[in-house]
Order: C-alpha cells, then structure tokens, then sequence
C-alpha cells in the first residue's frame, strides 16, 4: 500500500503559482458594414451587406511565476528549492518530496540521506549508508558505529575521542609497552597473565589442581619416588637413586650393601628371590630356602631348616626371633632385638619400634589414616584417594572452591552484592540497559528490545521498518508530529493536512500537492483548475475548460477559452460589446427605431444629389465646381483647397473627441481603438442582401 502511495506521489504534478499583470495586446476582428451607393434615390438597404477588418487594442494579462517559483524548460511555473536531490520533487518554493531513503525533516527544502540506525561518530552519505568521521573506523562487525582511531596499540581497550586508549576492565595501561595489559590477581608462578585473572604456564608446566595461578613442572617419566623440581628433572627422594643417571628417569631404591640373590624393594630393603630368603640376621643376602619354609632361619640343605642366631625355632620350619624390648604398634620382630613395620606401614620418624601408615601418593590436605587411605582436614573432600580438595557448602556458580567456604569467579565474573560470596555474576563493561548480563560482554536484551551491534546495549526493536515514525519497543511505532497512523497498519504514518486539501493530495504536514491540471491558491490547501491562456468573459470550471459567462460563447475554436458577447440581431456598423448590446462604430449612429443598424454622420450634411455614403463623406452627382470657376481659376483652386482643409479640421475633431469619449465610457480590462478602414469598401459577407451582385467585390476594393 506504502509503495503505491509513493507512485501516486511520484507521477503528481507539481502545480505552478501565476500573477497576472495587465499588458496592452491587439487583435483583430470582422464588422458587419453596409457599402452605400451613390444613388440619391435610395431610401432603404442602400447598399450591399460587407464584412470589413477591425484592428482592436485591449488590456490583456500575462502570467508571471510568483515568489519562489521558476519558469522550466517547458515554460511552466515551478516551485524552486535549495536541493531536493536527483530523486526528490519541490512541491511548494523550498518544500521538497523526499524520494525512498530520503528526509527533509531539517530543512524542508533540501532532502538528505536517511539511515534507520543511528551513525555513531559518522554521518549518513546515503540512505542505510555511513562514512565515519575523520580519524574514526568502523567498529567490527557493524556499519553504523565508528570508533577513534588511536595511533599507538590499543589491543584490550577502546580509543578515546581525545586519541588516547583506555583500557577494559581488567586490564591496566603498561606505558613501557605502550599497551594494555591483563590484570591477575594472583602473581602467575611460572607462567604468564595472558588474561584478566587467567594464567598460562609456561612451556614444561602446568597448572595445579584447583590452583590455577601456580605451575607445577612437568616430568613425562612421572617421577616415581622422587619429586618433579623443573621440567623433565626428577629429583629422588631419599634412599632412591635414578635410573641410568638420567636426571629425566624415575627413581629405584639403593641397598647397601646389596642384595644377594635378591632385589632391592626400598631403601635398604632386599626382596629375596624365588627360592631364597635372608639369611639369619641379614636384609641383603638371601639363602637358598626349604620347600616347607624356614622363616627366620637359614636352610642348611634342601629341606633343613637351621634358625639364624638371635632366632629360636617355634616349628620345625619356622625361627622367630627375639626383641628382647619389644616391638611397638603396627610392627614385628624380624630379627633378633629388630623390629619391622607391618605391610603398609613405615617408621615413625626417629622410631625402630612404632609404625604408622604409608601413603604412597602422598596425602594433600589430609593424613594418611591407614595403608594407601587418605583422611581429609576438616573442610576438605576427597577427590582421589590420595587427593583432598576443599569443600564449600552451597555450589560456587560460576567459579571455583579454592579454601573451605571460600569461592573464587571465573574470568569474566565476580561475585554478586545481593546473592552472596558463592554466586558470581557475569560481568558486562557496557549497560545493557533494557536487557540483563548473562555472560561476560554478553547481554540478553528483554522482550521488544534488542541490540544493534554484538557488544552494545539493548535498544528498543520493531520488527517493521517504522515509516515516518519511530520505534518505542515492543513493536510499536510512534507517529511523527504532524502525522497519523495509517488504518490497518502499525508501522505506517500519513501526513495531515487540517482542513482537508481541496483538488489536492496531503503530503507533508499541513502542505498539498494539486493534483494535474490544478495550481496552488492564496488558500494553502485549495487548488483550482489551471486554464491555459486564462478564460476571457468566463471561468475556468476544470482544467483546461472554460464556462461562458451567461450571454457569451466561445466562437472560434481555435480560442476555446475567449467568450464573445453574443447578439440575437446581426449588429450593421456596430459591433456587439454586450450580451444583446450593439454598439455603433466611430462616426456612425443608430437608424431611428433601430437597435441593431447605425448609418453614417455628416455632420454639414451633403449636397443636392449627393448621399453620405460615410463619416463624412459624401458621394452623388452634385458638383463642387460652381459656373464660374473658370473665370478666375487659380482662386477657386485656392478655395477648394482651402475648404477641404477646413472639412477635414471640423471633421476630425469631433471624432477625436468622439473617440476619447467611447473609451472613456466603455473602461473595464479592455480598451479597444479602431482603426476604420475606408468605410466606402468592405468585403460582402456570405449570404448578405446584395451577395450575388456584389461577388467582384473584396478586400481592398
């Protein structure tokens, strides 16, 4: 409906405003004249019906282009604006119909690009189209937002008006650099702040559990019995030796003195071979056993079992020996006055008799409650095993237990003012304004509103492009002052023009175009027909159609628009200036009881014989040579002359005077001087009187 509306619009055609100023204009027309005859015997019709020219000067009008307005190639008054671009329309002087994509809300004489969004730091050079101020650039990602253009780095920041770059959120200007640099924190060991709160170990390091900000070095052989203290370099523990003197290998056990005919299981400590035990009193050197066993004692043959000195034989294959002190918790006595901690179990610390469980893998965060089982602090949880991490009540959202009750937010977040330390919160550096933070630099905006580039804030939305209107969320459109909503549409709003345009179309507020074939008027919302030339006698009733006034019409066709008076009776040496009105030609005057026909004035009257045949003249067979003319010739010369200067004095002064007086009277917008022809000649009009005997008679004759 809107794209019709604008074709309508589009094929209108912009209507002139004319002054008429008053120009002096001559035309000429035929008059009905009677050409007398000579003959002193005529009484009635003396003479043929003949038509004659008549020049005839009037006050006429031309039409000028009013204020504002322009004459075209075509010779038509336009309205004149200051720019309404290659596709825009003046309709009135400086008020122009924009084209699609184009506003003259600033000023109503010149049409500009529009663009539905915003330019930030730029401006519109096209509709939907921006070019950023100098020293600015598109921000990624949109073409409607430009951001400064700073000359030094500004990675992790955002360039100020001024030129110089602020940082983001956890970030801090590093003027060594000339950078923005992350902020953690927690001082990174062994490793490097590649992000707010966020570590990157470095190379042969990684981060440890639940401690991200410490990098623990990394050993690939694992580092068995011994602690990792650099990358890939393994460092033994205690009583433990690497293997092949590779500080890269794992560690074993040493004995010393070694083992024989055993392997060393720990520090000090030698497994006996398949076969053999330990000789009596002796941890490295195993003997050949008995098949029925000889614990604690020595086989002295296949089969023969001798106990070891300090042992005393419990069975015949079995020493025990004897602690004359005793062994404490969790150990034995293997040998004599010596004491052995049970499976699973070492030494306490500085103690031959009490033992305590042993946890290979280490216990963090715990001690080790028996063999291989971790006991964690309180506070802590076990993870593994070997492995206790601390516990904190309720789920940390969105970050990490680091200490018992204690949270730590992920990078990005932090925790929030009303829920509590153990709930983190997204963080946005921008207000989302209608809308809420659910991830870092991420809004979610709320219902009608949305977000016209990925990191900015939320703005109200309608789905449909609002025209001459604008968008207030929720999709609903709000109209423009001067204008309302279409019915039956939402995002559409028509101009107003109050009163209603009159033989015209609304197109901007309170302004009409005229529709084809109409122009503007004093009244801003009327248009009247246009009539080219202006109807003369008449009024223009529709474009280009001239209604007579009551006793005129139009008569050439070639002049539609000029109405004549119109006379029932045929006007003889007159002319007919009203509807009905005759009126006598110069020198002439109405025949008594006649209305229509004027007969000719000699003012002297004419001689016997002779008949005025026009203004005074005189025409028959009488003489102006008296008898005695030849007497004295050269006199009557002179007198002849003399009284026709005198007849022409007397003459053409009541004619002059004559002439001024009919003008005088007639008056009006036009005033007519003829220009009469000799009156003794004429052309005979076409079915006259006396048309078959004068048919040799024309103009000029």
């Amino acid at each position: 409906m809107f794209v019709l509306f604008l074709v309508l619009l589009a094929g209108m055609q912009v209507q002139a405003c004319v002054n008429r100023v008053p120009v002096v204009k001559m035309r000429g027309t035929l008059v009905t004249m009677r050409k007398y005859q000579s003959s002193a015997n005529c009484t009635v019709n003396c003479g043929p019906l003949v038509g004659r020219t008549r020049t005839e000067t009037y006050t006429g009008f031309h039409d000028i282009c009013c204020d504002g307005y322009i004459r075209n190639n075509d010779n038509e008054c336009v309205p004149q604006c200051k720019d309404c671009g290659a596709t825009g329309k003046c309709l009135t002087p400086n008020v122009c119909l924009c084209d699609k994509g184009y506003s003259n809300r600033r000023d109503r004489g010149h049409c500009e690009p529009e663009c539905s969004e915003s330019c930030l730091n730029g401006r519109c050079v096209a509709p939907d189209e921006c070019e950023c101020l100098a020293g600015h650039r598109f921000v990624n990602g949109s073409q409607t937002e430009c951001q400064p253009i700073c000359a030094e780095d500004c990675s992790n920041g955002r360039c100020l008006e001024s030129g110089k770059c602020e940082c983001y959120t956890g970030y801090q200007r590093n003027e060594t650099l000339r950078k923005c640099l992350p902020i953690c924190q927690d001082v990174c060991f062994h490793g490097d702040c590649v992000a707010p709160n966020e570590c990157r170990c470095h190379r042969g390091y990684e981060p440890r559990l639940s401690v991200p900000w410490i990098c623990d070095p990394v050993c690939s052989s694992g580092c068995p019995n011994g602690n990792c203290l650099d990358p890939e370099v393994c460092f033994c523990r205690t009583g433990y030796a690497h293997k092949e003197n590779s500080l890269a290998s794992g560690c074993e056990p040493v004995c010393n003195p070694s083992c024989v005919n055993g392997t060393c299981i720990s520090p000090g400590h030698c497994s006996c071979d398949e076969g053999h035990v330990f000789a009596e009193g002796s941890r490295n050197v195993c003997v050949p056993s008995c098949r029925s066993g000889c614990e604690n004692g020595f086989c002295s043959a296949p089969g023969r079992c001798d106990c070891h000195e300090g042992f005393e034989k419990s069975s015949p294959h079995r020493c025990t020996p004897i602690c004359q002190t005793g062994c404490g918790r969790n150990s034995r006595c293997t040998a004599p006055d010596t004491c052995a901690c049970e499976a699973g179990y070492v030494f306490v610390n500085g103690s031959t008799t009490e033992c305590e469980p042993f946890c290979p893998k280490g216990c963090r965060y715990g001690i080790c409650s028996s063999p291989g089982v971790c006991t964690c602090f309180e506070g802590y949880q076990a993870l593994l095993p070997f492995y206790c991490i601390p516990n904190c009540p309720g789920p940390c959202i969105y970050g990490t237990c680091v200490a018992p009750n204690v949270c730590r937010c992920f990078n990005g977040h932090r925790p929030s003012p009303t829920l509590g330390t153990s709930v983190c919160q997204p963080i946005c550096s921008q207000d989302c304004g209608h809308g809420h933070c659910i991830a870092p630099e991420s809004c979610q905006c709320d219902e009608g509103y949305a977000k016209r580039w990925p990191h900015g804030s939320c703005e109200p939305h309608c789905p449909q492009k609002c025209v001459n209107s604008h968008c207030e969320g929720s999709g609903q459109c709000r109209c423009y002052e001067g204008y309302k909503m279409r019915p039956g549409s939402v995002s559409i709003c028509d101009p107003v023009c109050s009163p209603a345009c009159r033989n015209g179309t609304c197109v901007e507020p309170n302004s009409c175009a005229c529709s084809a074939g109409y122009e503007d008027t004093k009244v801003p919302y009327e248009c009247v027909p246009i009539c080219r030339p202006r109807c003369e006698n008449g009024r223009c009733s529709a474009p280009g159609q001239c209604e007579c006034l009551p006793g005129h019409l139009a008569t050439n066709s070639s002049e539609p628009n000029s109405c004549r008076p119109q006379c029932r009776e045929q006007c003889i040496n007159a002319e007919c200036l009203a509807p009905e009105q005759c009126v006598c030609l110069p020198g002439y005057r109405f025949i008594p009881d006649s209305s229509t026909e004027c007969e000719p004035v000699c003012s002297k009257g004419c001689r016997s014989g002779q008949v005025c045949i026009g203004p005074e003249t005189c025409e028959g067979i009488g003489s102006l040579i008296s008898p005695t003319a030849g007497r004295h010739p050269v006199l009557h010369w002179f007198m002849f002359l003399l009284a026709i200067l005198l007849c022409l004095a007397l003459v053409m002064t009541p004619l002059l005077v004559l002439r001024e007086l009919q003008r005088r009277r007639r008056g009006g917008d036009k005033q007519r001087t003829h220009l009469i022809e000799n009156p003794s000649y004429g052309v005979v009009q076409a079915n006259g009187e006396e048309a078959a005997n004068e048919l040799g008679i024309g103009l000029g004759d």
